[in-house]
């Protein structure tokens, strides 16, 4: 099975209208990937900080951080209009608007942010979500170039250790390895060895490498999940 990068876009948008398959899309709580992030930012003692998420959705991970005394702006992108414009409301309804910006726009195509101006950057569950490896190359070469010399790049993504994420691939295999189309919601959505993140991030230098484990639930069911936790240094 394959999708287009059209298609990919436009089933998001309908997620995003109405969550079918990933019913966490709707959370207004950040990440579980971003405390130890944050924790990691405070023990360098670094402060005012620009930082950048990558394909934001619904901006929860952008107006947590925005919330926190280190953080001086938060931005966040997506190519979905419908998360776009709710990220916008949420972020007013928390108080944070002027802390945070949010930018329609698609991580495969060039990015509209100049060269070395972010303090750090997430990739939280991205890149899961770009449906070709071309794609997804060209959109980690352009988070490397828009974060600062010695910015930090968080990844947290699902990996082959998943539960879901293995009955899918066995049930609904993409034409990728490790890929799978969502049998309800016809979305795209990869996982990833260690090896498949090391050499996507190549340009990186690898600081440190963490699993997170956890239950998630998709249609009513609670499934284990060993997730990637990988911290990365231009």
């Amino acid at each position: 099975m394959s999708i287009t990068h059209e298609e990919q876009k436009e089933r998001w948008n309908k997620e995003h209208q109405t969550p079918l398959a990933l019913k966490q899309i709707d959370a207004r709580k950040g990440s579980s990937g971003l405390a130890p992030f944050l924790e990691f930012l405070r023990q360098k003692d670094l402060n005012d900080l620009t930082g950048l998420e990558m394909c934001c959705g619904k901006g929860r991970n952008v107006i947590w951080l925005a919330r926190k005394k280190e953080i001086q702006k938060m931005y966040g992108f997506d190519f979905s209009s419908v998360a776009i414009e709710e990220a916008k409301k949420r972020a007013s309804e928390e108080n944070v608007a002027n802390k945070t910006h949010f930018d329609l726009m698609d991580a495969s195509e060039p990015w509209k942010y100049d060269s070395n101006i972010f303090d750090f950057s997430i990739d939280c569950f991205a890149s899961t979500d770009i449906e070709d490896s071309k794609l997804r190359q060209f959109a980690a070469d352009e988070m490397y170039r828009v974060i600062k010399p010695s910015g930090y790049f968080l990844v947290y993504v699902m990996s082959t250790d998943d539960e879901y994420h293995k009955i899918m691939i066995e049930k609904s295999p993409a034409g990728e390895q490790g890929a799978f189309i969502q049998p309800d919601a016809g979305k795209f959505e990869k996982v990833f060895s260690e090896e498949e993140l090391d050499s996507m991030y190549r340009k990186y230098k690898l600081i440190e490498a963490r699993r997170i484990e956890k239950m998630a639930e998709f249609f009513g069911k609670s499934y284990y999940n060993k997730h990637h936790w990988r911290l990365y240094q231009k």
